[in-house]
């Protein structure tokens, strides 16, 4: 360490400096000449480009700095204060330019490569500029370089662009990266020396020079490694490289197989020409035109990704005029014919060059091309290049023929011996179809004996068998005659009882009639009186500006005004409550359709109330008065009461029949024929659907009532919408239609009653059987819909959606689909396959869930109905429960 210690002091002071930078100057002069003259040779090669850059550059460094010391032993200037960050700049700049120089990372990508260093280069500058224009006072102070934070910044870049660049070299690695690496090992020493034992009463950083003494000469190695890389075999070789070749061209004909006999000739064909590109073709079978490229020098990416290039001849003009008149042909502007960069890029090249085209033609038959090309030294193609081309694609020709011909006389050996084989083969077959025949001839004449003697076994036996059938089916006759003759006593016995039971019968149907007719006219009348007596409403019509113009008797009781004191009252001052004044201004601004009824409950004067709002349209369809409908909320749950009192007087008189019905149908009062019988079932099946239709009623008026009990628990719903599927299975069977289920293997578990999660399901699926069309199918879906994270307050949600084949639903009838429809004042809308009771009943336990349910149809296509579920209720039974009855009213 210590004899290091004073070299390293040797070329830092003078006048060991001066022959320092004498040496240095010395190995960037070589640099420099070799880089000149590969660039001289190859000036549009980049590679060449950047070799001449790089070593100009050093040169011009190291001419600088000599020149400093040189002033220096004349005492011109004192170095101190211009040398040390002068040094370390153009140290810096020198590892810059030896890294874009050597890195394959940096010379493949040469716009990318040039943009890094100039901008490395620029930061560079900036940072000397600022510390050139310091370090003058800081060395006033004697204060030394080395050691100063100045000279520990460019240390620790220096450092940090050299670990860099040792990485890149060790991952993207080429011929000569074992060079580069221990290029930038040499440097990395250097300056790690100089940070960790620096000399620290001197401006010159001794061990950086050393490493720059090991260094530059392995730069003109690498130099020259790159120039003899890139340079083509001399002229003056090419007799002794064409023997070579045509040696080479020579073994195709021992080789069997061809392709793999020209791939071994590309590379000998490409040092004879000094060529950068030898391509070899044959002809592609197939309708279009196309040489099939089998043979490439160098490979690329084509050839490396297990594909032969196929050139399409109607593709490249210049290629099929050599393949028309069978010459060869020259491009001698391949920059500014965009075909030949396109037959370059498809062979895998991106720059286009000098290109030689040979068709390799023997007696008028295409049997090859040759390509020559030179895209990345560009050097154009001499008359004794084409002449020595020509002549390599005609041994090239000759060999191939030879090949063919001894593979044609090697199979027309094989042709003779197999044709002998045939014949012997033929002979034998001769032989064994003689023999066959025989045996077939052996086996008719035993089968024909067989066949006699199985005739008179048959002729000896058949009388004794005609005997016992005979025998057999005269006694199967008069059992069959006894049997007939007791069927006929007991159906006329059966007869008689159905004659005797059929009035007892027709009265017990008119029976049960009349009573359930009593039962009707009772309630119907029951429920009227009630109506009336309990109903109390009334209305307001406000114009445009919300204020009133109209209002009925009953809405003046309500309100407790005359009629002279509401008229042009703003509609929002005559009711107190926040949620109905929303409602109003909302309506008033257009923020809902026109024509849709917005509902709001609401408490005057102690009473509960209900209002019904919208929108009436004017003569142009467009928003016009708004009017409001006002009536006690009591009166619901009376009508309720009434329902649920109606439905259970119904509900004996159709027990009654049922059971008669049925005792019909087991035949318990005599035989029944097959049309009666028809007619009984349809019965019965009209009895049980009136029977679902009043079990609709009940939970409806219940719902109404908040008598709804909701225990909510996990459920899994796949599990439930797979019970729905499975009760209806048989209607579906009945109509013909397919249920499609689309929704993962999985769901979260939701919150909620799961009877009542099965009664929504149950009702869409019910409601989607009926309306749609027999032979489709009925679509019903599934998913877990996750909220946004900005969203903080909205839970997750499940997202169930139930798809028809039914005609549609009219837009001006969506907003009444999940309405009361079995009244007699509201028709049932088109397009629905439910009477509107069960859509009613799903409206009503969704909305007890938390949820939301709605729906969207097509003319002509169909509906689909969907509801959401939040995954957690957030909430007991109870809750639920109440919620049911806030939903019924």
């Amino acid at each position: 360490m210590a004899l290091l210690r004073d070299f390293v002091e040797l070329i830092t002071v003078p006048p060991g400096d001066l022959v320092y930078h004498l040496v240095t100057l010395f190995a960037i002069q070589l640099v420099l000449g070799m880089a000149f003259g590969h660039w001289n040779r190859h000036r549009r090669d980049p590679g060449a480009t950047r070799l001449l850059v790089t070593g100009i550059a050093f040169a011009c460094a190291r001419g600088l700095l000599m020149l400093i010391a040189v002033l220096d032993r004349v005492g011109v200037l004192s170095p101190n204060v211009i040398l040390p960050p002068l040094e370390r700049f153009l140290d810096f700049a020198m590892l810059l330019l030896a890294a874009w120089a050597f890195l394959p990372i940096l010379t493949r990508d040469t716009r990318a490569g040039v943009a890094l260093l100039l901008l490395l280069l620029l930061v560079a500058v900036g940072v000397y500029a600022a510390f050139a224009a310091l370090w003058p006072q800081a060395e006033a102070q004697g204060v030394a370089y080395n050691g100063h934070w100045q000279e520990m910044v460019w240390e620790l870049a220096t450092i940090s662009v050299l670990v860099l660049a040792l990485v890149a070299g060790v991952i993207w690695r080429d011929g000569d990266w074992g060079m580069a690496v221990c290029l930038f090992v040499l440097w990395l020493v250097g300056h790690g020396l100089q940070v960790a034992v620096p000399f620290s009463d001197s401006h010159t950083a001794g061990w950086v020079r050393l490493a720059n003494l090991a260094a530059l000469p392995l730069v003109a190695g690498l130099v020259y490694r790159h120039v003899l890389s890139a340079s083509p075999a001399p002229r003056g070789e090419t007799d002794l490289s064409l023997i070579d070749t045509l040696d080479a061209i020579r073994g195709i004909e021992t080789v069997s197989d061809t392709e793999t006999a020209l791939k071994s000739v590309v590379s000998p064909i490409a040092r004879t020409l000094g060529a950068d590109v030898i391509a070899i073709g044959v002809p592609s079978p197939g309708p279009a035109k196309a040489i099939r490229i089998v043979a490439l020098h160098p490979p690329t990416g084509a050839v490396h990704g297990h594909q032969e290039p196929t050139l399409l001849v109607s593709r490249h003009p210049l290629l099929g005029t050599a393949l028309q008149n069978g010459h060869l042909q020259h491009a001698r502007a391949p920059h500014k014919d965009p075909s030949i960069a396109a037959l370059y890029h498809r062979l895998g090249f991106e720059r286009p060059g000098p290109l030689l085209i040979q068709p390799l033609v023997d007696r008028g038959t295409l049997v090859g091309v040759g390509l020559a090309g030179n895209p990345i030294s560009q050097e154009p193609w001499t008359a004794h290049d084409e002449q020595v081309f020509q002549a390599l694609g005609g041994s090239i020709v000759v060999s191939l023929a030879d090949a063919a011909r001894r593979r044609i006389a090697d199979r027309s050996s094989e042709l003779r011996k197999a044709l002998g084989e045939t014949r012997r083969l033929a002979q034998r077959v001769a032989e064994l179809e003689t023999e066959l025949e025989r045996q077939h001839q052996r086996a008719e004449e035993l089968a024909t004996r067989l066949r006699l003697r199985e005739q008179e076994v048959a002729a000896q036996s058949q009388s004794v068998a005609e005997a016992g059938i005979w025998q057999q089916e005269i006694h199967d006759l008069v059992a069959a005659r006894a049997a007939l003759e007791g069927d006929l006593a007991e159906w006329k016995e059966r007869a008689e009882q159905i004659a005797s039971s059929r009035d007892v019968l027709q009265a017990e149907l008119a029976k049960a009639r009349a009573e359930l007719q009593e039962a009707l006219d009772q309630a119907s009348s029951a429920l009227a009186a009630r109506s009336a007596d309990e109903s109390l409403g009334g209305i307001l019509m406000a114009d445009g500006q919300g204020r009133v113009i109209l209002a009925s008797q009953g809405a003046q009781l309500l309100v407790g005004q005359s009629h002279s004191a509401l008229l042009g009252m703003p509609l929002q001052d005559v009711f107190d409550e926040p949620a109905l004044t929303q409602a109003m201004d909302r309506l008033l601004h257009d923020e809902t359709r026109l024509g849709e009824v917005v509902t709001e409950p609401f408490e005057m004067n102690g009473r509960m109330m209900r209002a019904e709002l919208a929108r009436l349209p004017d003569d142009a369809d467009s928003s016009g008065p708004l009017a409001a409908v006002f009536y006690l909320e009591e009166g619901a749950t009376v009508q309720s009461q009434i329902a649920v009192s109606l439905i259970h007087e119904l509900s004996t008189p159709m027990n009654s029949i049922s059971g008669y019905i049925d005792l019909l149908l087991v035949e318990s009062v005599g035989i029944l024929g097959e049309t009666q019988r028809q007619f009984l079932q349809r019965v019965r099946a009209n009895i049980e659907r009136m029977e679902g239709l009043l079990n609709d009623l009940v939970k409806v008026t219940a719902i109404d009532a908040g008598q709804v009990p909701l225990v909510p628990e996990p459920v899994d719903l796949i599990n439930v919408i797979e019970d729905a599927i499975m009760s209806l299975s048989a209607r579906f069977s009945e109509r013909e239609l397919a249920v499609q289920m689309d929704m993962p293997s999985q769901l979260p578990h939701v919150q909620a009653d799961r009877d009542g999660l099965y009664q929504i399901v149950l009702r869409l699926l019910s409601n989607a059987c009926q309306c749609s069309e027999p032979g489709t199918q009925v679509l019903i879906s599934a998913r877990l819909e996750e909220t946004d994270d900005q969203v903080e307050e909205l839970p997750d949600y499940l997202f169930v959606s139930v798809a028809d084949t039914g005609g549609g639903i009219a837009p001006e009838d969506q907003r009444r689909v999940f309405q009361r429809l079995y009244r007699a004042d509201n028709p049932l809308v088109s397009g629905l396959g439910d009477t509107g009771v069960g859509l009613s009943i799903a409206k009503s336990l969704v909305e007890a869930h938390g949820g939301r349910i709605w729906v969207e149809s097509d003319m002509g296509v169909g509906s689909t109905f969907s509801f959401i579920l939040p995954l957690s209720s957030g909430g007991d039974g109870g809750r639920l429960s109440e919620a049911v009855g806030g939903a019924g009213r």
